[in-house]
């Protein structure tokens, strides 16, 4: 860090999406990133279930410089979230997106809106709420558009839940290609 300042550093990412797992780690790392640069900001990346059950810290990093968090929030759907195993459900989604907005952190979540059991309504939805929240301007336009990646050894390969939509592994692309054939749309991943 002390090399970043030096260089012309005003502000640093966290990039580590654990950020979180060790938070009497992480508490003590921006309190003494603070102390020797008190006007250095922060970012950092961390799940939405560490958000929620770690709310009583959000203030003391918004006040050792913290202006936003990375969140993979990937959806609002429970069905989604749930076959993905994300630890998280929509209720919590919101929940981590009120507990930072009271620390006055900003949120920028990521999403993958195209998964095999996302439905159109579920993309509706996702759009009205980053509007209806205020969002927009926190969440990069491709947020919008990424499709979900089944590579080769991928967890996702032993879930049932997944099996239905499988079909050709897509060597080159380095991705197991899945369609939606029987909903109101239809959709395959494809290159």
């Amino acid at each position: 860090m002390r090399r970043l300042v030096a260089d012309g550093a005003g502000h640093v990412t966290f990039g580590d999406p654990d950020f979180l797992n060790g938070p009497g780690h992480a508490a003590k790392l921006v309190r003494a990133l603070h102390a020797e640069f008190p006007a250095l900001t922060y970012d950092f990346t961390a799940k939405v279930e560490h958000l929620v059950r770690h709310r009583e810290m959000l203030s003391e990093f918004a006040a050792t410089g913290c202006v936003f968090v990375v969140s993979a929030m990937e959806s609002l759907s429970d069905t989604v979230l749930a076959n993905l195993e994300k630890g998280h459900t929509r209720a919590d989604v919101q929940v981590a997106l009120d507990v930072l907005r009271r620390a006055g952190i900003a949120l920028r979540p990521s999403f993958v809106p195209f998964t095999p059991w996302a439905t159109i309504e579920d993309y509706v939805e996702l759009l009205d709420w980053v509007t209806s929240e205020g969002l927009v301007d926190q969440v990069d336009p491709v947020q919008f558009a990424i499709r979900l990646l089944v590579p080769p050894g991928s967890l996702l390969l032993s879930r049932p839940g997944i099996q239905p939509f499988l079909r050709e592994l897509d060597g080159p692309g380095f991705t197991y290609r899945w369609c939606i054939p029987t909903r109101e749309w239809t959709h395959c991943s494809a290159r």
